[in-house]
């Protein structure tokens, strides 16, 4: 297994750096770090030669790239220049775990809830609570997220306003430190329920779908035969094998979820990753946008490594050589 994880890790470097290398020319090419002085009428010879010295604008691109992986692999990703000069890859991992207090709650929860409901619609399928949850499922996927957020939002305006209480925050990251335990819950709760609500909605879909493959097939019903307690054949034969695409579509959504929220963390105005990358992009910060594009491929890479190594444990048969 070690070898294997070693030659997956070495693969992915030559996809990393052309992956790295496309959003570095993409980014470099869509503007000009020198237009915002060109109308500036008190910036003089100095400001021009120090905006070049710090983007190597007199080298041509592929050099450029070339000086900036390896200050990246070395952990310098330069300065963040929209953000007052600070450290990009600081500033990234200050934001990531941001990120991380809103994503791990929510990406337990919704590992739970789906496979408890995908697993139950398999077992009685066609059954009312089946179309129940084939029907929420359906609603959640079509509803873009802002509308979840924003009602969420809504619902808890009116209560403040028809009740004088509100019993979560509607937008802001509460901490312990400045605003203690009950406050720093409060104010997770909405951006948690948003992620779980849209997420939970085509998880439970596919593990439904995954646990209705599983039980009708032969050793299924072989087990059966054999006189095996329901309940053992559904948990142990039948929900371990159901697991192995769903690891899949969790390395990826949890990826995701690390990597970012964009729309449920600007909606919330939570300091996330997702509000960064936007201000990233739109600033044509550089350095800024290409450390958070590098800590999201190597989440990418590592969740897909953890979930190919998850195989092995769900399925014996699965070797890896």
């Amino acid at each position: 297994m070690l070898a294997y994880a070693v030659r997956r890790v070495l693969a992915t470097v030559p996809l990393l750096v052309l992956g790295t290398f496309i959003v570095y020319v993409l980014v470099a090419v869509s503007g000009d770090p020198l237009a915002k002085l060109a109308t500036c009428n008190t910036c003089d010879q100095s400001a021009f030669d120090r905006i070049i010295d710090l983007y190597d604008l007199d080298k041509p691109i592929p050099e450029r790239y070339a000086n900036w992986i390896v200050n990246a692999v070395q952990g310098d990703f330069g300065p963040a220049v929209s953000y007052g000069s600070l450290d990009a890859g600081a500033l990234v991992l200050e934001r990531a775990a941001n990120s991380a207090r809103i994503a791990i709650p929510a990406f337990l929860i919704i590992m739970a809830i789906a496979v408890a409901l995908g697993v139950y619609s398999a077992v009685n399928q066609y059954s009312r609570l089946d179309y129940a949850v084939t029907g929420l499922s359906f609603l959640g996927i079509s509803l873009p997220t802002f509308v979840f957020a924003l009602l969420l939002q809504t619902i808890m305006i009116w209560m403040l306003d028809g009740f004088g209480w509100r019993p979560f925050y509607v937008t802001g990251m509460r901490t312990i430190e400045l605003d203690g335990f009950l406050d720093m819950i409060r104010s997770h709760v909405l951006p948690v329920i948003t992620l779980v609500l849209v997420l939970t909605a085509s998880e439970s879909r596919f593990q439904r779908a995954a646990m209705l493959e599983v039980i009708n097939s032969d050793y299924i019903r072989t087990a059966r035969a054999k006189g095996v307690p329901h309940r053992r054949v559904i948990l142990r034969h039948g929900l371990r094998n159901a697991l192995i695409p769903m690891v899949t579509i969790w390395a990826l959504d949890f990826a995701a979820l690390l990597g970012g929220s964009v729309v449920t963390e600007t909606i919330f105005a939570w300091p996330g990753l997702g509000p960064l990358f936007i201000s990233a992009v739109t600033q044509l910060d550089l350095n800024l946008t290409m450390a958070i594009v590098m800590l999201t491929s190597l989440l990418v890479i590592t969740f897909n490594l953890i979930a190919d190594l998850a195989y092995g444990w769900l399925d014996p048969r699965i070797r890896y050589e």
